[in-house]
């Protein structure tokens, strides 16, 4: 039975000896940059008189703790804390010891060298830093443990801040110090200049605009940037101790004077005095607390605000995310942008707030939460405010062109006789301008017409007039008689086709064409023609080639689709050499038949086509057999085709031309 107990005994007491046992580090060139929270073991010193004795004697006595986390936690207090380290440097280089925390105010290391030598070195956000730190964001003591003789060292660290307490402390040799130090400073250098952008181009739209809420966003941008990069991240070093001590005297007046301008933005962006009146009363608690917290930071009541401003800061956030939610069920839709924005802001203070309970435990990466998300919901914020700048701009283009509709009414109003009469003036003079276009080109037109009708029609009238003359006195026989009519046929269809030409043109002029479409045959009216044009086409020994298929029913204006197709073919015939070909082609598809007259010509190079595609009327040109025209024939085969839904091309070839259109088939 005794056997027993004792062996229960021994177990026991191997438990505690391993509890509290101190362990060693063995610091070699593969040794991991991390936290060595878990090697640590402290004694907290309420009354911070203690000294490296007297902490050494607690030390023996068994009264320094093991820590159980990475990342010590030591809380929101006045009371300075040991710590002991033991290790042993097997690594190529020197020894590093990081406290990779910018804000503890008062360090102080002091190790066991060889020979019963003590190092002691000193540092801190309100300190000066003696030889062998180096002070940036964080502080790298150089330890002296010789790597020739590589023995155990033991460290004991004094700290004490008037702040909350997180000791990420890193045992690190030079290789592995280098290489983690690059990829930190880069990434904190994306979200440091994401800032500083924001904050100058706001106050820049400020300047711009002069609207308040680009100053109150300014405002709240450069005072969170001054708690998030110089306080919480430490970049205050780079302005000196002096600026870097006040940093972290007064870290709060900062942070409360952002919140204050993040409370009136709020309230500006979300329309609140319109929309939601009610959550005023709460705004304005919000705004007397951090008020209070405000001169309380500036009197230097530092550790008696640090936890209060953090429940505050979180229930402010929720707050406002809250009070976003209802703005925008209220029918607010920029405060989309605000729920969004808020959400990174909400979320990491909540989650630092719960890890500094020790609900979450800490690591590296909880210092860069409320960093990277407040820098991302400061991106969506700016994304609603450039909203709002479009909003704003619309709305000024609108003030502007309603300024100026309102001055030019008021312009016009006191000038609007002269206005009118100017108006009127120049109104007339176009008109007057116009008319004299169309006068001259009306004149010319009857110049034209006038010169047709007392020439080209009046001769062959006479030469009727002659033979019936002669007729009249015997002085022909039957046979003399017909010779000569025949010899006047030719003349005859001139005329006939010259004056149908005339009539359709002078009835186009007065009156506008009229289109009245219906179903017809058009290879039966082209059949006819040719016809008609038979004894012209033996004169000159022209052969007439039909291409068509069959069923070529089509809807258009009748009338006008013969005087289209009688002025192409009577065209055709005038120009085509003796001897010669004349191809007609008469193609359908389903919803349209072509139509193509082509004829050899003797210089296709003559024909003015600018002057035809810009609607003029041609200048009367001769035939092969002294034929002469007036001009209007294809001037009128144009029109008529446009108005029964066609176009008139013209083809031209070295020896050839091809005049196409086509009309809606009536399948």
């Amino acid at each position: 039975m005794l056997m027993r107990y004792s062996l229960f005994l021994l177990i026991c007491l191997a438990s505690i000896c391993k509890l509290y046992s101190q362990p060693l580090l063995h610091l070699d060139d593969g040794f991991p940059y991390q936290n060595i929270g878990k090697s640590i073991s402290y004694l907290e010193d309420k009354a911070g008189k203690l000294t490296l004795n007297e902490a050494r004697a607690m030390h023996q006595a068994g009264k320094f703790r093991p820590s159980d986390k990475e990342i010590l936690n030591l809380g929101n207090t006045t009371s300075a804390f040991w710590l002991k380290i033991d290790y042993i440097n097997k690594s190529k280089g020197k020894a590093f010891l990081v406290i990779d925390v910018p804000n503890i105010e008062h360090i102080d290391l002091y190790e066991e060298l060889q020979g019963g030598k003590l190092l002691h070195l000193q540092a801190g956000s309100l300190s000066a830093a003696t030889k062998g730190v180096v002070v940036s964001n964080n502080f790298v003591f150089n330890l002296l443990a010789s790597t020739i003789d590589p023995k155990p060292q033991s460290i004991y660290l004094r700290v004490k801040t008037n702040n909350v307490l997180l000791l990420p402390i890193k045992l690190a040799s030079s290789e592995s110090l280098i290489e983690n130090g690059t990829g930190k400073v880069r990434f904190e250098a994306m979200y440091i200049g994401a800032i500083i952008i924001l904050f100058f181009f706001n106050l820049f739209l400020y300047l711009s605009f002069k609207d308040h809420i680009y100053f109150i966003y300014s405002i709240y941008v450069g005072m969170l940037f001054i708690y998030l990069v110089f306080f919480i991240r430490g970049y205050g070093y780079v302005f000196g101790q002096d600026f870097r001590s006040f940093i972290n005297l007064y870290p709060h007046v900062f942070l409360s004077i952002s919140c204050l301008a993040s409370a009136y933005f709020s309230i500006s962006f979300l329309e609140l005095k319109k929309r939601l009146p009610k959550a005023l009363f709460i705004y304005n608690i919000l705004i007397v607390c951090w008020l209070l917290i405000l001169v309380m930071s500036a009197l230097g009541y530092k550790n008696m605000i640090s936890a209060l401003v953090n429940y505050l800061l979180m229930l402010s956030g929720l707050f406002l995310w809250a009070v976003a939610f209802w703005s925008y069920l209220k029918g607010h839709k920029p405060a989309l942008y605000y729920i969004m924005a808020w959400a990174f802001v909400c979320v990491p203070i909540l989650f630092i707030t719960l890890s500094l309970s020790n609900v979450f435990a800490y690591g590296d990466y909880t210092f860069y939460v409320v960093p990277v998300g407040t820098t991302i919901e400061l991106l969506l914020l700016s994304f609603a405010l450039g909203d709002r700048f479009n909003t704003i701009r619309k709305y000024n283009m609108l003030l502007v062109t309603t300024q100026k509709e309102r001055l030019e009414k008021l312009v016009h109003g006191r000038t609007l006789k002269l206005h009118d009469s100017v108006k009127m003036l120049k109104e007339k003079t176009l008109k007057l301008n116009e008319t004299i276009e169309t006068l001259e080109e009306t004149n010319a037109i009857k110049n034209k017409l006038f010169s047709i009708i007392a020439h080209d029609l009046r001769s062959p009238f006479n030469s009727l007039l002659s033979i019936f003359s002669l007729k009249d006195m015997d002085l022909l026989t039957f046979e003399d008689l017909k010779m000569l009519l025949n010899e006047s046929r030719r003349s005859i269809d001139t005329i006939h086709n010259t004056l149908n030409n005339l009539l359709y043109w002078a009835k186009s002029q007065m009156d506008g064409a009229m289109v009245f479409p219906t179903r017809f045959d058009l290879l039966t009216l082209v059949n006819d023609l040719i016809l008609v044009y038979q004894p012209l086409i033996e004169r000159k020994s022209i052969n007439i080639l039909l291409k068509a298929d069959s069923d070529l029913m089509v809807h258009a204006d009748e009338n006008q689709v013969q005087l289209i197709m009688r002025n192409l073919i009577d065209n055709a015939i005038k120009f085509t050499p003796f001897g010669q070909c004349i191809t007609i082609n008469l193609k359908k598809d389903e919803s349209n038949v072509h139509i193509c007259v082509i004829n050899e010509v003797a210089g296709s190079d003559r024909l003015n086509v600018t002057s035809f595609n810009a609607g003029k009327i041609q200048t009367p040109a001769y035939g092969t057999a002294n034929e002469k025209g007036v001009g209007l024939g294809l001037h009128l085969c144009r029109e008529y085709i446009i108005q029964n839904g066609g176009e008139l091309k013209i083809g031209l070839h070295p020896d050839k031309v091809s005049l196409c259109f086509n009309l809606s088939s009536a399948q």
